[in-house]
This record gives C-alpha cells, sequence and structure tokens, in this order.
C-alpha cells in the first residue's frame, strides 16, 4: 500500500489554524494579563440610572446588563468608558456561578475567581455586539419585549442547587432580514439575595419570541437549551 503526502494546501489550512490557535491564546493571555482584575463583590449598584438591589426583577437586571454592553459597544477607543461599562457588566454578574462553570464545564481548574469573571464578561459585549440597536428601548417596555423561563434546580446548568432565570429577548438583525433575527438569551442565578448574570448567549430553538399570554410572560423550563 503506497502512502500519499498530504496536500500542500491541506498543510497549510493545519498550519494556519495552528498558529491562529497559538496568536489567540497569547493574545488572550496577553489581555488578561495586562487587565485590571478585581474580586466581584455582589451587592446593590447603579447602572443607567436604576439601582439594582435585592429587589430587583431578573428582567431589570437583564436591562441594566443590555445599557451597560450598549455602553461598552459605544465607547469605541475611550478607555475610561469602556473601563466604566465594563465595571458595570461585573457588577451585574454571578461570580461564584461564573466560576463553578470555568472549573467544571470549561475545564479550567486553577482558573482565580477575579480571572474567571473577567474572562466571561468580557465576552459579553463581542457576543452581542451584532445586535446593539435592540437594546435601545425605555425600560417602560420591558416586559412587552421579554420573556422569562423558570428553571428548576434540577435543570439548570450552573452546577448548584439553586433555580434560575433565563429572559429572553428578539433581537433584530440590523440588515432588516425577518429571517436573520435572534432570541437573546441571558442566564440568572440568586447570590447574596440578588439576581445576577452568569452566562449570556443565544437561544438555539427559536427565532422570534412567543406572544405574550394574559397569564404571564414567565413559565417553568425542564430541559433548557
Amino acid at each position: 500500500m503506497r502512502f500519499r503526502c498530504p496536500s500542500r494546501w491541506w498543510l497549510g489550512s493545519v498550519g494556519f489554524a495552528l498558529v491562529v490557535a497559538v496568536v489567540g491564546n497569547c493574545d488572550q493571555d496577553a489581555r488578561l494579563a495586562g487587565a485590571r482584575l478585581r474580586v466581584p463583590t455582589v451587592q446593590d449598584v447603579t447602572v443607567a440610572g436604576i439601582t439594582l438591589d435585592a429587589d430587583s426583577s431578573p428582567e431589570v437586571v437583564t436591562y441594566a446588563l443590555l445599557q451597560a454592553i450598549r455602553a461598552d459597544l459605544a465607547a469605541d477607543d475611550d478607555r475610561e468608558a469602556r473601563d466604566l461599562a465594563f465595571d458595570q457588566q461585573v457588577d451585574l454578574s454571578a461570580p461564584s456561578a461564573i466560576h463553578r462553570h470555568h472549573i467544571r464545564s470549561i475545564g479550567e481548574a486553577h482558573s482565580k475567581l477575579d480571572e474567571s469573571v473577567y474572562k466571561s464578561v468580557r465576552s459579553w459585549a463581542p457576543t452581542l455586539g451584532h445586535y446593539v440597536d435592540s437594546f435601545d428601548f425605555p425600560v417602560e417596555e420591558l416586559e412587552a419585549r421579554t420573556r422569562t423561563r423558570i428553571v428548576p434546580p434540577s435543570s439548570n446548568q450552573n452546577h448548584c442547587q439553586t433555580e434560575e432565570r433565563h429572559v429572553l429577548l428578539e433581537a433584530a438583525d440590523p440588515g432588516g432580514d425577518p429571517n436573520a433575527s435572534v432570541v437573546v438569551k441571558v442566564r440568572l442565578v440568586q447570590e447574596q439575595d440578588r439576581w445576577r448574570v452568569w452566562w449570556v448567549g443565544f437561544e438555539r430553538s427559536i427565532r422570534h419570541l412567543p406572544a405574550a399570554t394574559a397569564q404571564s410572560s414567565s413559565t417553568a423550563e425542564q430541559s433548557p437549551s
């Protein structure tokens, strides 16, 4: 049986992928090394003129987070404004849940709490950035624009026996394609008796929110995606 050497195209592709991976990891480490890390504390904070305390709902906390993300993206090269917006996102994070996720799901067994929170929160604005215009609405419209899922401890993925809330928000494609809309999903848990965010991403199963019912926008979910 004759052995055939891999094509130059294949070797080049693999080599390029390895270089990108190495450079990406080095770039991430460099950003982390120069970052102003701090151990986050869950406490009352004010974001976008809204005070988030123990009485604040998951929906209001989600709204405040989206406004902080808008400010982060709008800051462009204004380092002071970006740092302020990022600090607000950290203040709205659930550090313990994020840290558990990094240790148990991502496999970063030696990750420190402040590093875990930094890495997660730093990804939130780029994740949602394409749809940021959809977050520009007054808080009075929050109930009409969102749906909330109640996720029992047996079904959630935050590695602790606590109930979750999944706040869903439909985001339109900036290009106007109705088939390219997405549903943003923000996962929250309670830490220090306050709802805080531990995960930001998209709902995989739907592209549009279901119509609001006369009963409530909150529903129980047995198997979250």
